[in-house]
């Protein structure tokens, strides 16, 4: 280790000379100095007071100058360091200020970029704007802001009024009339407006991306190449769009008539003449719609019985529908997990906590199958193995009644092939996907649209007879009075005796 020769490194040897004079001057005492005129007694005594007096102003001077030198030191060793920050400060401010000038002139170039783009837009035709918009254009267009270029060639041969009809329905399992009636339901809803930068996708587009995606299932990657969007816009725009059918459209294409209304009249009087049961309002079925394993409640959504039977792992929601003669939904519920049944679903619904509680299915018959409890107003074929003749009888009439819900829900899982594997579609999402299905199949329905021969769908679902299956003695009694008539009145089929 070094050791400074000098007690205050800080200061040269040339600065502290003239203090050190100073302090050697003070120090040094004249040798030989008497006062004449006095003896030398009380000389020398006077002489060694004044010495010792001399000696203590000589010890307090030098700790005196101690002090001011080390004040000084400190002094000088301040105003270095505020020099040094002074100088910081002046390099941070400019490096501040070169920034900002910087920014401000990105942001100029940027701004003097987009009017010149708007510019060059309200030059052009209405008509022409729109073709360069789309990709369609034949000049030259300039590249949109942070907008990936991507080919729209197919959605502009669809959209074309002279693509042919039978092409149409394949893509979109509906005529093109039904899409434009759905796109004049959705327009004020789903039209969004454009901005400086680009303009928005157009109402009709934002349908087509919907419904082709929940008509083919197919995944959101073809979506996006097909109509030139990305994957997120696409995703995006099947939940609006969903969500938009399910706002505005439910209320008014899926709906329980009233009890007075023409609608319930005709459904019972179809229903008796093709099956012999009076009062049938309706008919009720159950189905399961596979899904992607969540990430909470697991158990609640495992479906047991479908696992049992196809040996692979299964998740599901349930779509419990009451459909009409014409296989039109008047009643859903939506989004129970896949793990209850029949009954349990049933006793959540609106249709039992609601409409029967409120009276409202006091007139009418709902005709469900054997996994659904006999009711005050829901009628179920009877359960057990040694049946009669009139109960075979019954049964079969029952069966025809229940075929009605079975088939609609096929065409319903055809027409909209996203029903029949699972989807990307968030848990919290997908009964508005339901939803939409459900109101776009009674959209097509009540337009008598066609399915092709290829899209029908056999659904299948796994029933399971509830403990408490009769839960009403009147009911029963009812059911037995069926069962006499139509065997009695020669109502009843002969294909089950």
């Amino acid at each position: 280790m070094e050791v400074s020769p000098f007690p205050f490194p800080y200061l040269q040897d040339d600065e502290c000379s003239h203090l050190l004079g100073l302090f050697q001057d003070m120090d040094s005492a004249p040798s030989g100095f008497e006062f004449e005129g006095f003896g030398n007694d009380t000389n020398s005594k006077k002489r060694s007071r004044k010495e010792e007096k001399e000696e203590d102003v000589n010890g307090s001077n030098k700790v005196a100058s101690g002090d001011i030198l080390a004040t000084f030191l400190l002094m000088d060793d301040e105003e270095t360091k505020q020099q040094q920050e002074h100088q910081c400060d002046s390099e941070s401010n400019r490096v501040k200020s070169l920034l900002e000038a910087n920014h401000k002139e990105r942001v100029r170039t940027m701004d003097g970029y987009s009017n010149q783009l708007q510019e060059t837009d309200v030059s052009r035709p209405k008509r022409q704007r729109t073709d360069i918009a789309s990709g369609s254009g034949s000049g030259p267009s300039h590249r949109r802001l942070w907008v990936k270029e991507r080919t729209t060639d197919w959605w502009d041969r669809v959209s074309r009024p002279d693509f042919p009809e039978e092409d149409f329905r394949r893509e979109f399992r509906m005529s093109r009339s039904t899409f434009n009636l759905i796109c004049e339901e959705l327009d004020a809803t789903v039209t969004k407006k454009n901005t400086m930068l680009r303009d928005a996708i157009p109402a009709p587009k934002r349908v087509a991306v919907c419904v082709w995606r929940l008509a083919t299932g197919a995944p959101l990657r073809h979506v996006s190449e097909r109509f030139g969007l990305g994957i997120s816009t696409c995703h995006k725009l099947v939940i609006e769009v969903c969500r938009a059918i399910y706002d505005v459209m439910m209320p008014k294409y899926l709906s329980w008539p009233a009890s007075d209304s023409s609608e319930m009249q005709s459904t019972k009087e179809k229903f008796e003449s093709n099956h012999k049961i009076p009062n049938v309002v309706g008919s009720i079925y159950t189905t399961h719609i596979p899904i992607i394993a969540p990430k909470v409640h697991v158990a609640a959504y495992f479906n047991k019985r479908h696992t049992e039977r196809s040996k692979k792992t299964s998740y599901s929601i349930t779509l419990q529908g009451v459909v009409n003669a014409d296989g039109i939904f008047t009643d859903v519920c939506i989004g129970n997990p896949g793990s209850l049944t029949d009954d349990q679903i049933l006793d959540k619904s609106s249709l039992s906590q609601q409409r029967a509680a409120r009276g409202m299915l006091r007139d009418g018959w709902i005709v469900g199958n054997g996994g659904f409890p006999l009711t005050d107003w829901l009628l179920v074929p009877y359960a057990r193995r040694n049946l009669t003749w009139t109960q075979h009888g019954f049964n079969e009439s029952v069966g025809g009644v229940q075929k009605v819900a079975t088939e609609a829900f096929g065409r319903l899982k055809g027409r909209w092939a996203c029903l029949q594997k699972r989807t990307e579609v968030k848990l919290q999402d997908l009964p508005y996907v339901l939803g939409a299905c459900c109101v776009l199949h009674n959209v097509c329905e009540m337009r008598k649209e066609e399915m092709a021969e290829g899209l029908k769908f056999e659904v299948f679902d796994d029933v399971t007879v509830p403990e408490n299956n009769i839960r009403s003695a009147a009911a029963s009694s009812a059911r037995d009075q069926f069962s006499h008539n139509l065997l009695h009145r020669g109502l009843a089929g002969t294909r089950t005796l």
